[in-house]
């Protein structure tokens, strides 16, 4: 579509010019000039009242089509001073001289890459967008008419055929398609299925997985004929025995995580009392508050002997996922803003919640070498009294050191209370050096007396259920 400018000149008439996508504004100043013998060099343009440049093309001016541009008298005439262009070659080197804008494209060619054109078939120059094809062409087209009256400016120098420059290299074709496979029988767990939803951090449920959760869902099916719920229960007992059995804790990965019982798992009236025939796990305590000390690399090697089946998705992973999706859709999209103050007051209730729901505080502290140290703390209690804790376990207790949370790595303040560093009812802390010489995986963190009485990760699970159920008992007693 041709494209049209309306210049309104000083004498009160208007020009209309055609223009092209690689027009430069000079060009369209001096095509309205010439035809009401006005001088372009005392002129200049302007486009709601602001002036603008001469030097740059259409397409790259950001004026829109059809568009009024003032023509109005400058303080002072324009001059033409000397322009510094650059030519850069197939080979990367590149040849730089003073030039006129009067000049012709040729004769800058010429004159800085006279030995290299001779043995180019059709040599093309190529500026911004625009595109000069062979020598005839490079003979009329001047400097300025290009838009180059002052500065800098640089070129390359091709030698390419005019077919061969409408070839668009690296074109990315996309994959084809596959075609989906409808499978009701069992959910989908593949990542379009689960797929983020347009709030963000949430999953999206398919078709599959409610019907699914609807097949299987004991609670739903209360009403069904016996036979459907005779099968359905011998399915069940199959799925359960499938199953491995989940682990009796969990611990979340980072900090404000709570130790729970695993989603399905009702705890026992008195959870102290253990599975007929199996033995609890071995606690060894190394120091006060409860210190025991394990290693992550022992715990990796039991992970990897789970079974496949413990990663396939059950009904109560389809239901977490439900919650999850109910809880993002009714978010706090239609909540009222809060003031810095009424924020102030809903972080100290939620800290007072906290201090009435939790009397202490588990934390973690994991060294470079993967080992954990693990502790109970008061809520109040200011993060130097876990400094003071961990020093008494290091191998370099006269060496300084800091506690930090990741990711991002943040130094946590050594006055600030646990509570107020979220970290009610557990949290895990890392361990690192100030001198980071001495942050190497290879060193030893913990004292030799300590690593020769490692427990277990269930083991210091156990231990800190076993101090809250008897803290609760003695409470109650009392």
């Amino acid at each position: 579509m041709d494209k049209r400018v309306t210049i309104l000149l000083p004498n009160g008439r208007r020009q209309n010019v055609n223009v092209t996508a690689n027009m430069t504004l000079l060009e369209i100043l001096e095509t309205a000039c010439s035809k009401h013998g006005f001088e372009a060099e005392e002129h200049c343009l302007k486009f709601h009242n602001k002036v603008i440049g001469l030097t740059q093309q259409f397409r790259f001016s950001g004026l829109p089509n059809n568009c009024v541009l003032e023509m109005e008298p400058t303080e002072k005439r324009r001059t033409l001073s000397n322009v510094l262009v650059c030519i850069q070659l197939n080979d990367g080197s590149r040849q730089q001289a003073d030039f006129s804008p009067n000049d012709s494209v040729w004769l800058v060619v010429q004159k800085l890459c006279e030995s290299q054109v001779k043995g180019y078939e059709s040599p093309v120059i190529v500026y911004m967008r625009s595109e000069l094809i062979g020598q005839e062409q490079m003979r009329q087209t001047t400097l300025k008419s290009l838009g180059i009256l002052e500065g800098r400016a640089m070129m390359r120098l091709i030698d390419k055929k005019p077919e061969e420059l409408k070839t668009q290299a690296n074109v990315y074709k996309a994959p084809v398609a596959k075609t989906p496979v409808d499978n009701d029988d069992q959910p989908s767990t593949s990542r379009s299925a689960m797929a983020a939803s347009g709030r963000g951090g949430g999953f999206a449920l398919t078709s599959n997985m409610i019907k699914n959760l609807k097949r299987t869902a004991p609670e739903e099916n209360a009403t069904g004929s016996e036979p459907a719920q005779t099968s359905e229960k011998s399915e069940q007992k199959q799925e359960q025995q499938q199953q491995p059995e989940a682990p009796k804790y969990d611990w979340g990965s980072g900090s404000g995580y709570s130790m729970h019982h695993p989603a399905g798992r009702k705890p026992a009236e008195n959870e102290a009392e253990e599975i007929p025939g199996r033995a609890p796990p071995v606690v060894n305590v190394i120091g006060p508050r409860q210190a025991v000390l394990f290693s992550l690399d022992e715990t990796k090697k039991i992970a990897d002997d789970l079974p496949d089946s413990f990663f396939d998705l059950t009904v109560n992973d389809l239901k977490m996922v439900l919650r999850d999706l109910k809880r993002t859709s009714s978010g706090d999209d239609d909540a009222p803003l809060l003031t810095a103050k009424l924020r102030e007051l809903e972080r100290q209730k939620a800290m007072l919640a906290k201090l009435n729901q939790y009397k202490d505080c588990v934390l973690r502290i994991q060294f470079p070498d993967r080992f954990v140290l693990q502790g109970i703390f008061k809520p109040h209690e200011p993060l130097s009294m876990v400094e003071e804790f961990v020093r008494e376990f290091l191998a370099q207790p006269g060496e300084q050191f800091h506690l930090f949370t990741i990711p991002p790595k943040k130094v946590l303040p050594s006055e600030e209370t646990l509570l107020e560093l979220n970290f009610v009812p557990n949290a895990i802390v890392h361990f690192g050096f100030l001198k980071d010489s001495l942050n190497a995986v290879s060193n030893r963190f913990v004292k030799e007396q300590y690593v020769g009485q490692l427990t277990s990760e269930e083991g210091a699970h156990y231990a800190v259920q076993k101090y809250r159920l008897t803290r609760v008992t003695a409470t109650g007693t009392s």
